[in-house]
């Protein structure tokens, strides 16, 4: 659900609206919720499998897709939920990524053709080839040989 984020007080000043909308100066960035879950073969028995609300921000944006296995890398915040009745703040706590990994494409060697194996075969098989890796690296720029070997 796209909504805006309304503030009821300003940050600064500490003043109550009503605030308008200044157009020109709105920020608007990417921004995809997730909420992920528990494989359900991994749960006890008549238990339901637990989840939890991931932000992504940025490039972040449409790495995985809905029923895939992935690993999330990220800050484990709060954000304030609600306010009840009796005045007691309710936060609902999400992670916002800093990096996503997923866990289907860990195994990706399974998809080398018999032509990638073989050049891989050719170049194991080469006693040069550190010295190929280390010169392939930034070729345009001239020197820094420890800097490159160290990259490698």
């Amino acid at each position: 659900t796209a909504e805006e984020v309304r503030p009821a007080v300003c940050p600064a000043c500490h003043s109550k609206g009503p605030f308008t909308l200044n157009v020109e100066q709105t920020v608007y960035r990417n921004y995809q919720k997730l909420t992920v879950q528990e494989a359900p073969g991994t749960v006890p028995a008549g238990r339901l499998p637990r989840h939890k609300d991931i932000i992504l921000l940025g490039d972040l944006i449409d790495i995985a897709r809905p029923g895939e296995e992935v690993e999330v890398t990220g800050v484990y915040t709060n954000n304030l939920d609600s306010v009840q009745r009796s005045g007691f703040p309710v936060f609902a706590t999400v992670i916002e990524a800093n990096h996503v990994h997923k866990r289907n494409e860990e195994f990706a060697t399974h998809n080398l053709t018999e032509e990638d194996a073989a050049q891989i075969r050719r170049l194991a098989a080469d006693p040069q080839v550190s010295a190929r890796i280390f010169e392939s690296i930034a070729p345009s720029i001239y020197g820094h040989a420890d800097i490159k070997r160290a990259l490698a």
